[in-house]
């Protein structure tokens, strides 16, 4: 047995062997998604074979490394993976969202179209199993100044403040704003809360003349398979801008 292949030299940890060959298959771009996992796990859980955690993570997400994202960084309980995994990983998905908004914000990137603003708010927020609302505060040419989380969890009047998001954007400057939410169900049709929430944030906003260009829900069921639905492309905006001037000139 002296000259079996699998005796370990004394001190040596079993894996070590399978990690390195893991790298040296990285620097040749020969690794699979679920060795990548794999690979990123040794960096956290030291001197253990973390293939079982891997595969699970990887049968779980589906290959989608969005998902694994999400399972290891959210309540998902995995067998030998704890908080240092989660920070770890959290740390990952952090870097590559502000590497994204980098790529938008006070730069070349400008809203022309629903689907601009769509492919920003992909790019900054992991598609979530919860409900997130954000703002994204515009100037004059429509470039993106920046953007705010403002609530987490069942959009509601009681959750969003007209008076907090007019504050945030007067103090960037903005004239403009669009709303941008996710439904996780996948089913992108409005609430009728939705649509006293859109109103009633362009009544504040144009007492403040800033714009509400339009509230965004983003999932992925639609009768025309777009995907979203925008109040303003359904005329909601534009209605809710005449209702506006009724009450304006009425006073």
């Amino acid at each position: 047995m002296e000259n079996s292949p699998l005796k370990m030299e004394k001190g040596k940890h079993y894996g070590l062997g399978h990690i390195k060959r893991l790298k040296e298959r990285f620097s040749q771009n020969k690794i699979s998604k679920c060795e990548l996992i794999e690979l990123l796990l040794s960096y956290v859980i030291k001197g253990k074979d973390v293939k079982p955690q891997a595969k699970e993570i990887f049968k779980q997400s589906k290959g989608s490394f969005r998902k694994a994202l999400e399972i290891i960084t959210g309540n998902t309980k995995i067998a030998g993976m704890g908080m240092e995994c989660k920070i770890f990983f959290k740390a990952i998905k952090d870097f590559y969202n502000f590497m994204e908004e980098e790529k938008f914000i006070k730069r070349e990137y400008s809203v022309k179209t629903q689907g601009d603003i769509i492919k920003y708010f992909n790019s900054i927020c992991s598609r979530s199993d919860k409900e997130e609302v954000h703002v994204v505060f515009l100037d004059s040419k429509n470039k993106i100044i920046d953007h705010k989380k403002v609530s987490e969890g069942t959009l509601s009047q009681s959750l969003l403040y007209p008076r907090e998001i007019i504050k945030e954007a007067i103090s960037r400057a903005a004239l403009s704003m669009i709303i941008v939410h996710n439904h996780p169900s996948g089913d992108c049709t409005p609430s009728e809360n939705d649509n006293k929430i859109t109103k009633r944030m362009l009544f504040a906003a144009r007492e403040m003349d800033i714009m509400l260009l339009d509230h965004i829900i983003i999932g992925t069921k639609t009768g025309d398979n777009k995907g979203y639905y925008s109040f303003y492309e359904e005329g909601f905006i534009d209605k809710f801008r005449e209702n506006y001037r009724y009450v304006m000139e009425k006073d």
